[in-house]
């Protein structure tokens, strides 16, 4: 008998300890030469789970599987890809990487090198953007930017993302940041394929959307689509991808009748 029930408990044991095998919290200490990093970008690649490190360069990820690769990178630092391998415990040390403030970034006033800005300007580029199923544009900048706040108000995945930066600075009036695509004011980034999209730079502080007045009082989107270059050869590229989202627990609740016959 006890062989028996033996026999029915393994099974059951077994997948509950496999669970735990592939999904996992992963916690650690982003730091460079000079201490504890926050604002640091932590993001689990081909996902858009991610978070960003706090004051003292902690950060945490719940639901990370055991072969999964984060991603960690910032403004100044060399990126860096480390293999989870079951580690629950990840500290990093970034490096400096000097190069990358000599990349030109779009701002209100034209183009710019990054080294010569003193506002709080992070520009994105195509190679940075999240990787996978991406149905929305606003999908692409997740994790990416400090302070830059991207959630679905429902449970639809098609639905669009709605953006916060630097939080609410109205009541009542429009709380999103103001949209520019390609020099036009006033757009939505749901009229733009997000394979079509080059390059994404958010201007946050007062001073880098002075030029746009109130209307960038909740900070600024820039947005620059791909385009022809010149003495560029022909190029094709094709991106196809399919995934299904469903509902974890569905509930089943009763009708009308029947909660009219229990009383």
């Amino acid at each position: 008998m006890k062989i028996k029930l033996l026999k029915k408990l393994i099974l059951p044991i077994l997948l509950f300890c496999g669970s735990f095998i592939y999904a996992q919290s992963v916690t650690g200490v982003v730091s460079d030469a000079s201490g504890p990093l926050p604002g640091v970008n932590v993001l689990v690649k081909g996902t858009t789970t991610g978070t960003q490190t706090d004051f003292d360069g902690n950060y945490t990820l719940d639901n990370v599987a055991s072969d999964a690769v984060i991603v960690f990178s910032f403004l100044g630092y060399k990126t860096q890809e480390i293999t989870v391998n079951g580690q629950t415990v990840i500290n990093v040390l970034m490096e400096e990487d000097a190069a990358q403030l000599d990349e030109v970034v779009i701002v209100g006033y034209g183009s710019v090198v990054k080294k010569e800005i003193t506002t709080a300007v992070v520009s994105v580029n195509a190679e940075e953007f999240n990787q996978g199923v991406i149905t929305d544009p606003t999908q692409l900048l997740q994790g990416k930017v400090a302070g830059l706040s991207i959630y679905n108000k429902g449970g639809n995945p098609n639905s669009n993302g709605t953006m916060r930066l630097r939080g609410i600075s109205t009541v009542g009036g429009n709380t999103e940041p103001l949209i520019v695509i390609d020099g036009v004011l006033g757009q939505s980034l749901n009229n733009v394929d997000p394979s079509d999209i080059e390059n994404i730079t958010v201007l946050k502080d007062g001073s880098a959307a002075a030029i746009y007045g109130t209307r960038g009082s909740s900070g600024v989107i820039i947005v620059t689509t791909k385009s022809g270059k010149n003495n560029q050869a022909l190029q094709i590229n094709y991106n196809g991808q399919f995934a299904t989202s469903t509902i974890a627990n569905q509930i089943d609740v009763m009708t009308a009748s029947e909660f009219l016959a229990a009383g």
